[in-house]
């Protein structure tokens, strides 16, 4: 039937998306693994039931949607400071009770999908909109990139909802003609991209114990203090050069909770832990620039950062030109240019290192 080679098509890019992962074996791996694989079995069971629509494909198909959704959410919250109980609860807690509602209550399948699918997709939304210093076990440099991936994971999660809500109508008002081009083409659109999502989410640092719990502290001076404490930390050890560094890391060195450290960075700085590092990465660099022979690549690899494209935006974002034009500008007064640029920047950012 017309809807067999999509299906197919798409079954074969998660098999490769698959084995990209299973041969990097990066961290985390196990669990983006298996949703790959999970979303590949779907695909393949959605083919197989519209070919020959035995009851069991229909119940595996069904179980397998009912898996995807809190995997999904999982691969992502991982990187996140919720708790391994809060974190096997939501995954846990819903998909039984929708996998018991598709035993006790078939009908209600469709309905139930729907709920779930929409509601992990929020779940992924809302974690998103918290921003990048809500995927503490991130490395920084991933932490944006993180927040983007899980924002469109969650979209692409709540249309896959609504195709649901599609395909019940389709059933109830026209006895399901439309279903399998439906299902094929919300498959092949869909999974492959919440696939590449999650392997593109960031790369996480195991992460740290002990941190010990503090009151939270809302005062405006004493979280400038506490901004004052993590700078000196961060100037003192050179942390910021570290391209493995990550929010969680910064809370454990300093034995203060990842969420007062951001709290007090966003109110006292006016913008994200990854942001702030940033700045002084970047004013590493101008230093590096101005004193050294070092290429770009170099320069950009030292200060802590892994691509040229962040690197470049970042420079571009907080020098106000790129780091070529911010090297040949200093040509002509080499020693001014070291004490001046930086001090001014230096100036409107509130910190100094070095």
């Amino acid at each position: 039937m017309p809807a067999v080679p999509l299906p197919f098509l798409t079954f074969v890019i998660l098999l490769m998306l698959l084995t990209k992962v299973c041969l990097q074996r990066g961290s985390g791996y196990r669990s983006t693994a298996t949703f790959i694989a999970g979303c590949a079995l779907l695909v393949l069971m959605s083919a197989l039931r519209w070919q020959f629509d035995a009851l069991y494909l229909r119940q595996i198909q069904s179980i397998v949607a009912i898996a995807l959704p809190p995997l999904a959410w999982r691969c992502f919250a991982r990187l996140t400071e919720r708790s391994g109980r809060q974190k096997v609860a939501i995954c846990l807690i819903p998909s039984a009770i929708a996998l018991g509602l598709n035993l006790v209550a078939p009908a209600t399948t469709d309905a139930v999908l729907m709920a779930l699918y929409v509601g992990y997709g929020c779940t992924l939304i809302g974690t998103a909109y918290q921003g990048p210093d809500a995927f503490i076990f991130s490395r920084l440099n991933d932490a944006g990139p993180a927040a983007r991936m899980a924002f469109l994971a969650g979209s692409f999660l709540c249309f896959s909802g609504l195709t649901d809500l599609a395909i019940a109508v389709d059933f109830s008002f026209y006895q399901g003609h439309q279903a399998p081009q439906l299902v094929a083409l919300s498959q092949a659109i869909l999974l492959p991209f919440i696939c590449l999502a999650i392997i593109y989410n960031g790369k996480n640092v195991p992460p740290d114990e002990g941190i010990p719990a503090i009151e939270p502290q809302n005062n405006s001076e004493a979280l400038a203090l506490l901004c004052q404490r993590v700078e000196a930390r961060l100037c003192e050890q050179s942390l910021y050069l570290s391209p493995d560094l990550t929010l969680n890391t910064l809370a454990r060195r300093m034995g203060i909770p990842a969420r007062q450290i951001s709290q007090a960075v966003n109110q006292t700085q006016g913008c994200n832990v990854s942001q702030w590092i940033n700045r002084f990465r970047i004013h590493h660099a101008q230093r590096q620039l101005l004193a050294t022979d070092a290429s770009v690549t170099e320069i950009m690899l030292e200060a802590g950062f892994a691509t040229k494209s962040n690197f470049n935006r970042e420079f571009t974002r907080i020098s106000g030109m790129s780091p070529t034009e911010y090297r040949r500008s200093a040509e002509e007064a080499l020693t001014p240019a070291v004490e001046t640029r930086p001090s001014r920047q230096q100036g409107a950012d509130g910190y100094r290192c070095g």
